[in-house]
């Protein structure tokens, strides 16, 4: 039987699970309690070498203090992580840590059936390709995102960084040979936020994408005290060029909520933060997304997810995500939709076709 039909079979099977499983979680959800965490943002460092004019994460004072390999490998050997899926690790910028490789090792050693990623800006591409090269020998499902946010010198002035694309085409295309020498356990993206920076460099990041055969990853503009980025408020919401891009993107649930909220109309759904995934900061603070950055539920230093994930105080910053208004950032909005599943049903239902050859892709 070909891999087509393997997966076609698969997606037939996995649909209805998919939706028992997500009026489990709402049912739960509604309810207050806490589902098992199963997707993680850990922010490797607050440390970062670029100089972006949309972010300003490098202007901040970094911990002194962050998690070393060996307390990662003992917090996250803790039962309570046992059903964690997916390890996104960004920053900052992870590559600036000497011990990075040791990290994803330590890990995938106490999550060996987990994903792992890395976020990284590419100004240090030879230490990403020294990681992967690692990742491939160990056999571990690895995935890397690149930031673009032009090409050549655009990206490199919003950067700001001279040779930082230069470095960044370098290390993509170097991926690509190992993708296309291991398709089963790596996968490389690109990524780009949308905004008025960037507005008139998103469709040469697609096509550049696209010559290479990987996919390119737009994302909403977040407003969070993470990137201290509040006094930007305005200045994307209101631009005609960036509905015109997101009208341009593959129809998708989240193509549909971004229209929706740059016509100024409500994007509100139950959000999964704190309950299927949650921020692990790099000094052990757990918080629920970067909108909420500053409302932690515990450190992991100081006690143990189980018993954090049952406090008062994850209780209390729960009932804060359901006051939120919702929000557009890429894994947290596509996390959420996997653990209630109706979002992508009705979408589904709404786009049929989108359904079919999602099953025979």
């Amino acid at each position: 039987m070909s891999n087509r039909k393997i997966n076609f079979f698969k997606q037939v099977i996995q649909s209805p699970v998919d939706l028992i499983l997500g009026v489990k979680n709402l049912f739960f959800y509604f309810t207050k309690r806490p589902l098992k965490l199963k997707h993680i943002v850990f922010m490797v460092t607050d440390t970062c070498n670029s100089r972006c004019s949309h972010c300003n994460i490098w202007r901040q004072k970094p911990t002194k203090n962050p998690l070393t390999p060996k307390e990662i490998e003992k917090i996250f050997s803790d039962k309570s992580f046992k059903n964690v899926k997916y390890i996104l690790c960004t920053g900052g910028e992870p590559t600036v840590r000497d011990d990075l490789e040791e990290i994803f090792l330590s890990f995938h050693r106490v999550l060996p059936r987990a994903t792992l990623q890395l976020s990284t800006n590419a100004i240090l591409p030879e230490r990403t390709l020294k990681i992967v090269h690692t990742m491939m020998r160990y056999n571990i499902n690895f995935e890397v995102g690149i930031s673009l946010d032009g090409i050549g010198e655009a990206h490199d002035k919003i950067r700001g960084v001279e040779g930082n694309f230069k470095r960044a085409d370098w290390l993509i295309k170097e991926l690509t040979k190992i993708r296309d020498e291991h398709k089963d356990i790596f996968n490389i993206s690109v990524g780009i936020v949308a905004s008025d920076l960037t507005i008139d460099s998103i469709y040469g990041v697609r096509e550049y994408s696209k010559k290479l055969n990987i996919d390119c990853v737009e994302a909403w503009y977040n407003i969070s005290s993470f990137y201290s980025n509040y006094n930007e408020k305005n200045k994307v919401e209101l631009e005609k060029k960036i509905t015109e891009i997101v009208k341009s993107q593959p129809i998708s649930l989240l193509r549909q909520k971004w229209l929706r909220y740059l016509k100024g109309k409500s994007i509100k759904f139950p959000c999964f933060a704190l309950n299927s995934f949650c921020v692990v900061k790099c000094d052990g603070d757990i918080v629920p997304c970067l909108s909420l950055w500053d409302a932690k539920a515990g450190n992991l230093r100081e006690h143990s997810l189980g018993e954090i994930w049952h406090s008062q105080d994850a209780k209390k910053v729960r009932e804060k995500i359901k006051n939120c208004q919702g929000c557009l950032n890429t894994w947290g909005f596509w996390w959420s939709a996997q653990s209630s599943y109706y979002q992508k049903l009705f979408f589904y239902l709404q786009h049929p076709l989108i359904f079919i050859r999602k099953l025979f892709l």
